[in-house]
C-alpha cells in the first residue's frame, strides 16, 4: 500500500482552544484525498456530503478535531481509526475529513 502514499499533508491542531491552529508535523505521506465512500454518521447533512474526503496514512497522531492541510485546503478531521490493509503487516490509519469552506 505504500506505493499509493503519493500525496502529503500537514497536521495542525488547536491545543489551547484559541482561534489559530499550530503545526504539529508536515510532509506526511498519504493517499490522495478522494471523496469519502461512506459517512461516519447517518445524520450528516446530505447537502454537505461533497465536503467529505478520505485518505489513508501511516501517521498515527491525527485525532478527531485536528486539522489537515493538503493542496492549499484545510480539512477538519471528523474521524480517524486504524485500518489494516488486507494481507499487509503494516498498520494504516483511515481519515475522514471535511473541507472547511473559505480555506
Amino acid at each position: 500500500m505504500d506505493n499509493f502514499l503519493t500525496a502529503t499533508f500537514e497536521h495542525r491542531n488547536n491545543p489551547t482552544g484559541a482561534a489559530d491552529t499550530s503545526s504539529v508535523a508536515s510532509g506526511i505521506a498519504c493517499t490522495p484525498l478522494d471523496p469519502a465512500s461512506k459517512t461516519p454518521s447517518q445524520d450528516y447533512p446530505i447537502e454537505k456530503l461533497f465536503l467529505l474526503k478520505e485518505c489513508f496514512t501511516r501517521y498515527a497522531a491525527v485525532r478527531s478535531g485536528d486539522f489537515v492541510v493538503s493542496g492549499g485546503k484545510t480539512y477538519a478531521v471528523r474521524a480517524a481509526w486504524p485500518w489494516a490493509a488486507q494481507g499487509a503487516m503494516d498498520a494504516y490509519y483511515h481519515l475522514i475529513l471535511e473541507e472547511t469552506l473559505g480555506s
